[in-house]
């Protein structure tokens, strides 16, 4: 009973060894099948990707013929005549007339598709061969912008305001003049004068004293001066606290007389000893030191001073 459990067992097993056999045969002959029917598709495409790369000669070494053969096959030519653009849908060259008819729907009698067909333009020109053979017209290119230099934009000077001048520096002048009274008695008398300061006052002041007083200010309208009329300082200088002051000839003839010297010689001393740096006159007439003003006049062959009058 037993030794025909056994049999009945081993039998079962090989019928299920048998059947899992049999389903894989199945799923490799159905896989095998799909790779036929992939590669009966995509053929073109296979053959042509082999043959890029190569595939047999660095495997078997040698390429087989329908695999070198596939060459030109794999994509549509696209030919240009003219100003228009057709494509051969038929696989072939553009000079074949060969073809399977696969693509012949809406195609022109050579097997070619215009561009005016593939935009969906269905009337073509009358004259198809002239419109093939008609010469590409170039578009008209824009005459080139001449260029153009930049250059710097003028700014605008910005004028710096200018500072407001200054006022000129004044300074007091003492010039000595004279008054006569009414009982003919010659008094001296000091005004100011205010100029602009420069930097030769002793020269400036014994110009003033040589034009006389201005009458035009109130407080000189009654002034005199004994200093002859036309007379002109020629140089001024100072030494050792002594004025040299060198008059024209008209300063040695005064027609005054004695009293008219005395006063010419006073009014000019005071005029010059007001400065600080002066303490006497010596009086030129041409350059030249004289004895006496004049022919018997005052003794000027040495410097005047103050305490002379």
């Amino acid at each position: 009973m037993l030794h025909k459990n056994d049999k009945s067992n081993t039998k079962s097993k090989n019928n299920k060894k048998r059947q899992t056999n049999m389903l894989g045969a199945a799923c490799v002959v159905l896989g095998l099948l799909i790779i036929l029917i992939a590669f009966l598709v995509k053929k073109d495409q296979i053959s042509s990707n082999l043959k890029e790369t190569a595939f047999f000669d660095r495997v078997f070494g040698t390429t087989p013929t329908f695999i070198s053969e596939q060459e030109g096959k794999s994509k549509p030519a696209v030919t240009s005549d003219g100003d228009s653009v057709i494509l051969n849908l038929k696989g072939n060259s553009p000079d074949s007339s060969e073809g399977d008819g696969s693509a012949e729907a809406e195609t022109s009698s050579d097997g070619k598709i215009t561009i005016n067909q593939l935009k969906g333009e269905e009337k073509e020109p009358e004259d198809l061969e002239d419109f093939y053979n008609r010469p590409a017209v170039e578009e008209e290119k824009p005459a080139p912008t001449p260029a153009v230099e930049k250059t710097e934009e003028a700014k605008p000077k910005v004028e710096q305001p200018k500072p407001a001048p200054k006022p000129p520096v004044k300074t007091e002048l003492q010039l000595c003049f004279t008054v006569i009274d009414a009982d003919g008695t010659v008094v001296r008398k000091m005004i100011k004068r205010s100029v602009t300061k420069n930097d030769s006052p002793l020269t400036t002041a014994i110009n003033l004293l040589l034009a006389g007083p201005d009458y035009s200010i109130a407080a000189e309208r009654n002034l005199t001066s004994f200093i002859p009329k036309g007379t002109k300082l020629l140089g001024a200088r100072v030494s050792n606290g002594v004025a040299y002051l060198n008059f024209s000839d008209n300063f040695e003839f005064n027609q005054e007389g004695t009293v008219g010297q005395i006063n010419q010689l006073m009014q000019v001393v005071y005029t010059a000893t007001n400065f600080s740096t002066v303490s006497s006159v010596q009086f030129l007439i041409n350059g030249q030191k004289k004895q006496f003003l004049g022919e018997e006049g005052i003794r000027i062959d040495q410097p005047l001073s103050k305490g002379s009058f």
